[in-house]
């Protein structure tokens, strides 16, 4: 196999979009089930949500790990076991025989999931530098947000024509053949540290990445606008299909519209990387976040948020979100200069636990209306702002 640093990085970067793509996959195509699985397991609408949230927290929650595991042993070992692992908890998924069980494999699914995640990011790390890592990041959010926006859709028409399990076996076949395509095309991107496992180095490099501050501020930003996005994930299907009467079938047109959003964004962040300042394209990003969150919050104070203006304000956080998230991870690595592997699970641990709380909140306070996502909504908004204060001094791009 070819050292990285001589292999065509033109195919690398759509090999780990790919296995990026899966692991996003395994959330989106099943969402458009969700309202109908309480009375298919005989159970709670919280029953249900918690395969969402503990899902999110095991995938967050892992990364801490495993991000130094790639350090030690390498990028490419890495994911092959995790998509390896994966494939087998999403067939595991497809067979669950109660609530319980389902809740347990999505659990197993989150922390394979995450391998995806936090080697891809460091694998970008690795091969791509400065402006050219932005415009990866940019291309990778692009393509990734393909998942999100079509896999409702398929779920939706999976589930009306031959249940929610036949969900779960097709992302398991994907994550098979994503695991052979990794087999044979992907190189290892980075020299194995056999002190990274080391618990005196791995607890030294947390501490000194939870005490940088302007690194801590940019995941803190990256956690809360995504936050907003899978409280939507976790409460939208009960607020589109119970409470408004959307047909199953037809919710991931709604998801659709706003991952549109999110991919025009980063298409925008793509083509302004080389044409103007950095952090003022990430200070863009970030106001119209902030207005789409703004909007989300006010309309549901005033009792206004019916499905148009919850989808159009949703779009504006996606939209948003796209130069945040070509933008944010590249600054806060630029604050990093070694333990990258330790940093990018930082990075993917801080957002998705985020996240998993959004989530869990939204999970804990259903009350089949849209006022917990919309105080969900309302409290990341809060954490944002404050979290932009922390970052502080100049950003920049990761150092050579």
């Amino acid at each position: 196999m070819a050292r990285a640093d001589t292999a065509n990085l033109s195919v690398i970067l759509p090999v780990v979009v790919l296995a990026s793509s899966v692991s996003i996959m395994s959330t989106d195509v099943y969402t458009p089930s969700l309202p109908h699985l309480p009375e298919y397991f005989g159970t709670t609408p919280q029953a249900v949500k918690l395969t969402i949230s503990l899902n999110i927290l095991a995938f967050a929650l892992a990364q801490l790990v495993l991000g130094p595991v790639s350090d030690r042993f390498g990028r490419r070992p890495v994911m092959l076991i995790g998509l390896l692992l994966f494939t087998c908890a999403s067939i595991a998924c497809a067979a669950a025989q109660s609530i319980g069980q389902l809740i347990m494999m999505r659990v197993a699914q989150g922390l394979s999931a995450s391998v995806e995640a936090v080697v891809g990011l460091a694998i970008i790390r690795d091969l791509f530098k400065d402006t050219d890592q932005v415009r990866a990041l940019a291309i990778w959010g692009m393509a990734i947000s393909i998942t999100p926006a079509a896999a409702p859709i398929l779920g939706g028409y999976v589930h009306v024509w031959f249940g929610w399990r036949l969900n779960f076996w097709i992302v398991a076949a994907c994550a098979a053949a994503t695991t052979f395509l990794i087999w044979r095309t992907l190189p290892e991107s980075t020299v194995p540290d056999r002190s990274a496992l080391a618990p005196r180095v791995l607890g030294r490099a947390y501490w000194d990445l939870v005490r940088n501050r302007p690194f801590i501020g940019y995941v803190l930003v990256l956690g809360a606008s995504l936050g907003m996005i899978f409280a939507f994930i976790t409460a939208g299907p009960f607020i589109l299909i119970e409470q408004f009467g959307v047909p199953t079938h037809h919710y991931g047109y709604y998801q659709g519209i706003i991952v549109a959003a999110f991919f025009l964004g980063s298409l925008g962040a793509n083509w302004l990387a080389s044409r103007t300042r950095l952090d003022t394209l990430f200070a863009a990003g970030l106001i119209v976040c902030g207005l789409g969150a703004a909007a989300v919050s006010i309309l549901g104070l005033l009792g206004a948020l019916t499905p148009a203006p919850l989808v159009i304000t949703m779009s504006l956080i996606a939209f948003g979100m796209g130069p945040i998230f070509a933008v944010g991870p590249s600054f806060a690595l630029g604050f990093v200069s070694r333990n990258v592997g330790a940093a990018s699970a930082l990075i993917g641990s801080g957002q998705m636990l985020i996240c998993g709380l959004a989530s869990g909140f939204v999970t804990a306070f259903h009350d089949g209306t849209s006022w917990p996502f919309v105080c969900v909504t309302m409290l990341l908004l809060l954490v944002a702002g404050i979290a932009w204060r922390l970052t502080g001094s100049s950003p920049r791009t990761p150092s050579t």
